[in-house]
């Protein structure tokens, strides 16, 4: 099984929609585990391949929304 994990915004641009399959689910948990763990503040980047990154996959999950294709976290320190 191949990973998907998408994250797109609906076709009116008001919902923000994850898309994942347990593959593409858990690596973006252990991504988000090892930004919670890192020391600081600090920030992690999701991209599609096309704009150079692996975390995202490309194919959108409905055609009617928009695929983001980067996407930023913030871990700020309290």
């Amino acid at each position: 099984m191949s990973k998907m994990l998408t994250f797109e915004w609906d076709e009116n641009q008001e919902l923000l929609e994850i898309h994942g399959n347990f593959i593409g689910l858990m690596e973006l948990r252990n991504t988000i585990d090892s930004l919670i763990e890192s020391c600081g503040s600090d920030h992690i980047h999701l991209m599609i391949p096309s704009w150079g990154g692996e975390e995202l996959t490309e194919e959108k999950q409905c055609q009617l929304n928009v695929l983001i294709p980067h996407v930023k976290i913030f871990k700020w320190e309290e």
